[in-house]
């Protein structure tokens, strides 16, 4: 079981300001939850069929949300 949740919330008085993005599996809509809660301005995207290693298992689709990612960042900015 996780333990380090409080010291990680005393860490995270403010939420982060800057673009964010979650990248989920298996676990649906837990990972962007998770990262809603530190982060302002998230996005997500879950890649379906994959658990905890996306890098591994989905290198292609998650190069893919990555640049993606990167140009919408770009593109504001």
């Amino acid at each position: 079981m996780l333990t380090e949740g409080d010291e990680i919330r005393a860490l995270a008085t403010r939420k982060l300001g800057m673009p964010v993005l979650a990248v989920g599996g298996g676990s649906g809509e837990f990972t962007s939850a998770t990262v809603r809660q530190v982060a302002t301005d998230v996005s997500t995207v879950l890649l379906e069929g994959i658990g905890h290693y996306a890098a591994l298992e989905a290198p292609d689709r998650l190069a893919d949300a990555l640049m993606s990612f990167y140009k919408e960042v770009d593109s504001t900015e």
